[in-house]
């Protein structure tokens, strides 16, 4: 349910900065070159996790939803 709350929240946001989008950039599936993913744990958290050679090198996380949608978004769309 997180995970769909997300993308909604994400395509939402994109919209309101005029710059929307036609799919979801990330998915839940580890990428382990380096690739950003969506990882939600039991407990609630949702995180955007990337691995490098079996290394974690990126990890932010929150409890909200809308709050991931905005890291997301910000995170493939750097100015």
């Amino acid at each position: 349910m997180k995970l769909e709350q997300t993308i909604d929240c994400f395509f939402k946001y994109a919209i309101e900065q005029r710059n929307p989008y036609n799919s979801f950039p990330l998915t839940t599936e580890a990428d382990e070159f380096g690739g950003p993913y969506i990882e939600i744990s039991d407990s609630g958290k949702l995180a955007i996790v990337a691995r490098d050679r079996g290394y974690e090198v990126l990890r932010k996380e929150t409890t909200s939803p809308e709050e991931l949608a905005k890291l997301v978004y910000e995170m493939f769309n750097k100015r």
